[in-house]
């Protein structure tokens, strides 16, 4: 399968994204999903640093998954459901994640 790369902006800064040919306005879609979440604390505590941030960011996402619903959105009939596609959303960002990671730090 063919891979791209999508380019995201998270509290201003350009992250660029691994992901498989197709998922581009996906992935481009998640990372405007949790900019905004991101901007919103900013705006109620400020620039803490971007690790806290992202920490505190993931924390508000995996939240609103384990109650089964996402901002904006009423629950779903099956949360079950949702939080099974959700964890192996997350487990496929986290692979991304890692390769993206051991690239950057290989020469």
């Amino acid at each position: 399968m063919t891979s791209s790369v999508v380019t995201i902006r998270l509290n201003g800064k350009p992250y660029q994204i691994g992901c498989d040919a197709g998922e581009e306005a996906h992935v481009t879609k998640l990372g405007a999903e949790v900019n905004a979440v991101m901007q919103t604390l900013v705006d109620s505590v400020g620039q803490i640093g971007e690790a806290r941030l992202l920490a505190m960011t993931a924390l508000i996402i995996a939240d609103r998954s384990s109650n089964g619903s996402a901002a904006g959105s009423s629950p779903s009939v099956d949360a079950g459901q949702d939080v099974e596609a959700t964890a192996i959303v997350l487990e496929k960002a986290a692979a991304r994640l890692t390769e993206l990671a051991s690239k950057l730090t290989t020469p």
